[in-house]
């Protein structure tokens, strides 16, 4: 059985060292009912983990010993989602299954059809609630490194960004029902980052295609039905970390 996993950004103490965890941490593994003697493990977000033997617990402090500390590579093959903003809290509920499913990084996209529109303090709020669903998720599927959810961009950023991924050797996948191929018919071969584009309920148009496909993105289909923005990002990251071998 998986432990239990809490957040500190500071953590990564050796084996047989004393730690401890405080603030909403704490409290978290408070509420759930955890005990001296318990099992816990403790991620900074950049891959380390440590396995702590908690010792004390109040719900503003845990105390433990360190019983084992790992470090996890980041994949050769790290996956961003470029996910559309959509409305009725789509657009979040596609960040968290898309984070437990292995993704790495987060770039929410103002694209054209966008109902949701982020500007000012409202692009601050939503970027730092996706950072803290991307933070549960990770925490709930028991992983250790913590996705970043980077500034909104338009579709003229989006497309720069998707240009220098190309360039560094990265691919850039857009769904879209108008594609030919499959996603899982594409080789993955070698390291390199992985890119989907997710766009909106209303669907990427024209231009916003053209754009994307001149900068190196390559369309691809999911499967043989149309899927909201809400699901295809999980889907298309789901069938990557398989054709990349790292789900294999």
């Amino acid at each position: 059985m998986t432990l239990p996993v809490y957040f500190d950004p500071d953590v990564g103490e050796a084996a047989g060292s004393s730690i401890e965890l405080a603030g909403a941490e704490a409290h978290h593994a408070h509420v759930k009912r955890t005990r001296p003697g318990d099992h816990i493990d403790i991620v900074n977000g950049r891959g380390t983990r440590v396995t702590v033997e908690v010792t004390s617990i109040t719900p503003a402090l845990v105390r433990g010993t360190v019983i084992a500390r790992t470090d996890d590579d980041t994949p050769p093959n790290p996956i961003t989602l470029v996910q559309a903003l959509a409305k009725g809290g789509r657009d979040e509920a596609a960040i968290e299954s898309a984070v437990e499913v292995g993704v790495l990084g987060i770039v929410p996209w103002q694209a054209d059809r966008s109902i949701v529109r982020w500007s000012g303090p409202k692009a601050v709020k939503g970027r730092d609630k996706w950072q803290q669903v991307a933070l549960a998720a990770m925490k709930q599927s028991r992983q250790a490194h913590l996705p970043s959810v980077a500034a909104p961009v338009t579709t003229v950023g989006l497309a720069g960004m998707v240009r220098a991924a190309v360039a560094a050797g990265g691919r850039v996948f857009i769904c879209h029902e108008t594609a030919s191929e499959p996603l899982s018919a594409r080789a993955i071969d070698g390291s390199g980052p992985l890119w989907i584009i997710v766009g909106p309920e209303g669907g990427i148009s024209d231009p916003e295609l053209s754009a994307l496909v001149d900068a190196g993105g390559e369309p691809v289909l999911l499967g043989r039905s149309v899927l909201r923005s809400g699901t295809a990002g999980t889907v298309a990251a789901t069938v990557l970390q398989v054709t990349s071998g790292h789900w294999r």
